[in-house]
C-alpha cells in the first residue's frame, strides 16, 4: 500500500523528528523516501533557534545532507529523492498539498511542534487541504524540544498495537483497512477501540444529545453503547476471516480523553483516526475527536482521509 512516503522538512531538527519513523516506515512497507521542502516568500530567519532555509542552493544542500545520513547514519538501502518548491510560496501548506499530486505519495509523515509558521500551516491548513483533497493519508509525529533527528528514544520507533479508533458512522470504518495493513506489515497487534459519552460528560448540544431530558439521553447512549458493542464484534470477526487477529473495546466517557487514556496503556502504539474532508474540515480542527487526540496523546497518529 505504501510504496512512496513523502517527508516535508523545514530545516529544523524538530521537523527531523519525523525521520526515524520514515526510516521505521519505509523498512516495513519497503517504500521509497521523497524529501521535500518548500521556499518560503519573505521567510523567518530561525525556526526553532535554527537558521532557515533561505533559498534553492540552501535547500537542496540540506536535503542531500539529510538523504545522505538516511544512507550513512540510518543505512538505509532503499530509494531516496529531494525536492525543493522553487518558486517562493507565502503558503507553504498549499505547496505541500499541490506536490501530493505531481509526487504522488502514498503516505506523507510530519510531525506536530506548534510553533513554527511551518507546523502551524501543517495543524491549520495543510492537514485540511491534504486530507480534504485527499486520499493521502497523514502519519502524525508528536515532537519535543529534547527530540532531534536521532530518534524518538535510544532504540528507535516501533509499534506494538495499532488502536483504531470508530464511532457509529460506517464512513469510519474505512479507516480499519489502514490499520491492518501496518498490523500486517508491523506484527503489531489490532485493537478496535470506541468511547461512548456519558451524558455528564457531554457540552451544550453535543449530536443533539442536551436537547433531551437527562434520563432519555442516559438511555439512549446505553443504546449506543451496545450498538458500538456489536458493530466492533462484526468487524472482528471479519477480520478473523481474513486471518487477522484483534480485540475491541468500548468504554464511556469523553472520547478524545478516553482514547488518549487508553492508548498509553498500550505504547508504543500507533492510534488510527478517519478524518472527514468535507467543508474545509472545520468540524475536525474546531474542537472534533481527533484533534483533541492529537493534542492529548505523544503516540503518532495515522490520519485517514475520508469522503462521503
Amino acid at each position: 500500500m505504501y510504496k512512496k512516503i513523502m517527508v516535508p522538512l523545514d530545516g529544523s531538527s524538530a521537523a527531523e523528528t519525523a525521520l526515524p519513523w520514515t526510516i521505521y516506515l519505509a523498512n516495513a512497507f519497503q517504500a521509497g523516501i521523497v524529501l521535500f521542502h518548500a521556499i518560503e516568500k519573505n521567510p523567518p530567519e530561525q525556526i526553532h533557534g535554527e537558521a532557515h532555509l533561505a533559498n534553492m542552493e540552501e535547500a537542496s544542500a540540506y536535503l542531500e545532507s539529510i538523504k545522505n545520513s538516511l544512507h550513512n547514519v540510518f543505512h538505509f538501502k532503499g530509494d531516496i529523492s529531494t525536492h525543493v518548491h522553487l518558486e517562493e510560496t507565502t503558503d507553504v501548506a498549499a505547496s505541500i498539498a499541490m506536490h501530493m499530486k505531481e509526487l504522488r505519495p502514498d503516505l506523507v509523515v510530519m510531525c506536530s511542534h506548534g510553533r513554527s509558521n511551518f507546523t502551524q500551516a501543517f495543524i491549520g491548513s495543510l492537514a485540511t487541504k491534504v486530507i480534504g483533497l485527499g486520499e493521502v493519508p497523514v502519519f502524525l509525529v508528536k515532537s519535543h524540544e529534547s527530540e532531534k533527528s536521532t530518534g524518538t528514544d535510544a532504540v528507535g520507533p516501533s509499534i506494538s498495537n495499532v488502536v483504531v479508533a470508530l464511532d457509529n458512522a460506517s464512513i469510519h470504518d474505512k479507516a480499519i483497512r489502514y490499520a491492518e495493513e501496518f498490523v500486517q506489515e508491523t506484527g503489531a497487534r489490532l485493537v478496535l477501540f470506541s468511547a461512548v459519552p456519558r451524558f455528564g460528560s457531554l457540552k451544550g448540544k453535543d449530536g443533539g444529545w442536551g436537547l433531551m431530558a437527562p434520563a432519555t439521553s442516559s438511555a439512549l447512549l446505553d443504546i449506543e453503547e451496545e450498538k458500538m458493542r456489536q458493530h466492533l464484534d462484526e468487524h472482528q470477526k471479519s477480520l478473523a476471516a481474513r486471518g487477522v487477529s484483534s480485540s475491541n473495546a468500548v468504554v464511556r466517557g469523553d472520547p478524545a480523553r478516553k482514547i488518549a487514556q487508553e492508548t498509553k496503556k498500550l505504547e508504543p502504539c500507533l492510534i488510527v483516526l478517519g478524518t472527514h474532508g468535507r467543508s474545509g474540515m472545520g468540524a475536525f480542527w474546531k474542537g472534533s475527536v481527533a484533534a483533541k487526540v492529537v493534542s492529548l496523546t505523544d503516540s503518532p497518529i495515522l490520519l485517514v482521509p475520508l469522503h462521503e
